[in-house]
């Protein structure tokens, strides 16, 4: 497998040119090409295993185990994993204001305080990990995503393990946050999700065919506020 030949920003979309992966003898992701453009969410559905989350790690430039191209917009990535993934030795706010290191100590804490506030967090900001519910970590994760205002946002399952009705309150949230400038990408094998969340969707579908095709999204907000 040879190495992509250039990745470099083109704008503020994200593109695939010909991206193709393989793992132990199994092509995961064939041949695939696309653009998703600012206020866009790209939906990636299908079954455990197709290459969901390895299509995740090629955009991210965590692995560059792939051939193709991968052009994405020019500013910081931000992520929402499937599990919240916060330092259990630091405080709500201390998590998000990891991510703002350039920022001074004054304007960390308030950027910090202004995102939890938004994720309806504010009066939480002093606790630990440990003294929060599932959702109320996950919340956290998503104000930490966004603090850094993000060009490119990438969503892996983060609701999974919630109850439904939590699940859907938390994904309302996440897309109520997502701006106008912000490209999109949102795995998840839940098919109510998957037509909530999506402006387009990505299919990995048995035997491996990967339509892309336009899906508005069902609720207001999602990508375009």
């Amino acid at each position: 497998m040879s190495a992509p030949a250039r990745t470099r920003p083109r704008g503020g979309c994200l593109r695939l040119s010909g991206v193709t992966v393989a793992r132990r003898g199994s092509v995961l992701i064939d041949d695939l090409s696309l653009t998703v453009r600012p206020g866009e969410v790209l939906g990636v559905s299908g079954p455990s295993g197709c290459g969901k989350t390895t299509l995740l790690r090629v955009i991210s430039g965590l692995t560059t185990d792939f051939s193709g191209e991968i052009t994405r917009p020019e500013g910081r990535i931000g992520m929402v994993f499937q599990e919240p993934r916060l330092l259990p030795w630091l405080t709500a706010r201390a998590n998000v204001e990891l991510v703002l290191p350039d920022l001074p100590r004054g304007k960390r804490v308030a950027t910090a305080d202004s995102w939890l506030d938004r994720v309806g967090l504010g009066d939480a900001a002093e606790l630990p990990p440990d003294a929060m519910s599932g959702g109320m970590r996950q919340r956290v994760s998503v104000a930490r995503a966004m603090a850094t205002e993000p060009a490119l946002l990438l969503v892996d399952e983060p609701f999974a393990a919630l109850d439904k009705p939590l699940a859907r309150r938390l994904r309302r949230l996440l897309l109520d946050v997502i701006t106008r400038d912000t490209v999109t990408v949102w795995v998840t094998h839940d098919p109510d999700e998957i037509a909530e969340v999506s402006t387009v969707r990505l299919d990995f579908d048995p035997p491996g065919e990967i339509p892309v095709r336009p899906h508005p999204p069902t609720t207001e907000g999602s990508g375009t506020q």
